[in-house]
C-alpha cells in the first residue's frame, strides 16, 4: 500500500556562484516558495470557431525566500555586490589628559582627505575634532573641559570586525544557483519523517530587490526574491544530443533508508523492438516501472546489458550501446546491477 507524504514546513537554501563557491545559507526561513506559471493562447478555426489546438508558451518560475535572521551574505547576493574590508563608525571610551587624546584605530576620512571624528566630553558637550596621521593618531579638544574619559566616534574599517557590501546605483544582481531541501514526512510511518524534497535551480536571477524594515516591535528579516532562468545541460554520453532540453529546476524525492529499486516491479525499454543495419549502434533508453508510482528514466551506468547472441547484436554491458554485428536477431536484456530479478528486454533485428 503506498503510503501518504506531505511536504512540510519550509526549506533550508543554499546558494552557490558560478564556480560552486557557497555564497550564502538559509536556515531560519519564515517562507520558501515556488511559483510556477505558463502562458497559452487557443488556436480556433472552422464553423462555430472551434478550439482546434492550445499552443502553450511563456513559462516561468519564480522564487520567494524570507529568512528571519539578518543575513549579509543573501543581500550581497541580491544586490550583486563583492564583500571587502569593513568600513563603519566607532566610538571609544578614552581618556584626554592636558587637551589631547588618541584612538586604537586608524581613522578614515569618508569624503575629501580630512580625518574628522567627534568628541564628547564628560559634560556631554560635543565638538568636532581633526586627527592626526601616524601610527598613534591623535585629537586635541577646546573649550573649558580638557580633561576626563570623552566618548570620541569616527570612521575607520577593521577586517575583523566588519564586512561591507556597496550598494553600487548601477546594480545587476547576481546569477546564482539555489539547492532548496526541505522534509518530507508521512503519518503511516513510526519515525514520522521519511525522507526530503530537494529543489535545484541551476540559474537564479535575483531581483535586486529587498526591503530593511526596523521597528521597536518587530524582528527585520531577509527577503530574497528572482526569477529561475532557463538551463541547458551538456548531453549525458548515453543521450542524443539533438534533444538536449533547457528546463527551470529539478525536483527530487530522497526516501531514507532506501534503493532507488526496492519499488520496482521491471525494466522498459523505451521504443520497444526495434530494426538495427549491419555495423550501426543504438544506445538503449531504460525506464523503470515501479509497483506505485510514475516510471521514471534510469541511467544506464546502474544497469548491467546482455545479448543472448552476441553474432548478430552485441552491447555494451553498463552503458547500453548495442552495435548490429551480422543478419539476424538477438534479444538484449537489461538488469539492475544491484537487483538481478529486476530486467526487461527487448528484440533487435540486425539487416
Amino acid at each position: 500500500m503506498a503510503i501518504k507524504k506531505f511536504l512540510t514546513s519550509v526549506a533550508d537554501v543554499y546558494g552557490y556562484d558560478n564556480s560552486d563557491n557557497l555564497l550564502f545559507v538559509a536556515k531560519t526561513l519564515l517562507d520558501s516558495s515556488i511559483e510556477v506559471s505558463l502562458g497559452s493562447a487557443p488556436v480556433r478555426g472552422g464553423r462555430g470557431n472551434q478550439l482546434l489546438y492550445t499552443y502553450y508558451h511563456t513559462a516561468e518560475m519564480k522564487f520567494n525566500l524570507t529568512e528571519a535572521q539578518w543575513n549579509l551574505e543573501l543581500v550581497g547576493a541580491t544586490v550583486g555586490a563583492t564583500y571587502e574590508q569593513g568600513k563603519y563608525y566607532v566610538e571609544e571610551s578614552l581618556p584626554v589628559t592636558a587637551s589631547s587624546g588618541s584612538v586604537t584605530e586608524t581613522p578614515l576620512a569618508f569624503t575629501g582627505t580630512t580625518l574628522y571624528g567627534w568628541a564628547t566630553s564628560p559634560l556631554g558637550i560635543t565638538q568636532r575634532v581633526t586627527f592626526s596621521s601616524g601610527s598613534v593618531p591623535s585629537f586635541s579638544v577646546t573649550g573649558e573641559e580638557t580633561s576626563g574619559n570623552w566618548c570620541v566616534r569616527y570612521y575607520t574599517a577593521n577586517v575583523s570586525s566588519g564586512k561591507s557590501i556597496i550598494i553600487k546605483a548601477s546594480m545587476i544582481p547576481q546569477v546564482v544557483k539555489l539547492v532548496m531541501e526541505t522534509q518530507l514526512n508521512s503519518a503511516d510511518v513510526t519515525t514520522n519523517k521519511i525522507g526530503i524534497v530537494q529543489i535545484i535551480i541551476p540559474r537564479a536571477q535575483l531581483s535586486g530587490a529587498f526591503t530593511i524594515s526596523m521597528k521597536a516591535d518587530n524582528v527585520s528579516n531577509t527577503p530574497l526574491t528572482g526569477t529561475a532562468l532557463a538551463y541547458t545541460p551538456t548531453a549525458a554520453a548515453d543521450a542524443d544530443a539533438c534533444l538536449v532540453d533547457s528546463y527551470y529546476a529539478t525536483i527530487t524525492e530522497i526516501i531514507d533508508a532506501t534503493n532507488w529499486y526496492d519499488n520496482l516491479l521491471s525494466l522498459s525499454v523505451s521504443g520497444g523492438d526495434f530494426d538495427l543495419a549491419t555495423g550501426a549502434s543504438k544506445t538503449l533508453v531504460i525506464y523503470a516501472v515501479p509497483y506505485t508510482g510514475a516510471s521514471f528514466k534510469v541511467a544506464n551506468s546502474y544497469l548491467d546489458f546482455s545479448s543472448d547472441d552476441e553474432t548478430s547484436a552485441s552491447v555494451v554491458l553498463h552503458t547500453g550501446v548495442v552495435t548490429g554485428i551480422a543478419s539476424g536477431s538477438a534479444t538484449i536484456t537489461a538488469q539492475v546491477t544491484s537487483a538481478s530479478t529486476i530486467e526487461g528486454s527487448v528484440t533487435v533485428t540486425v539487416v
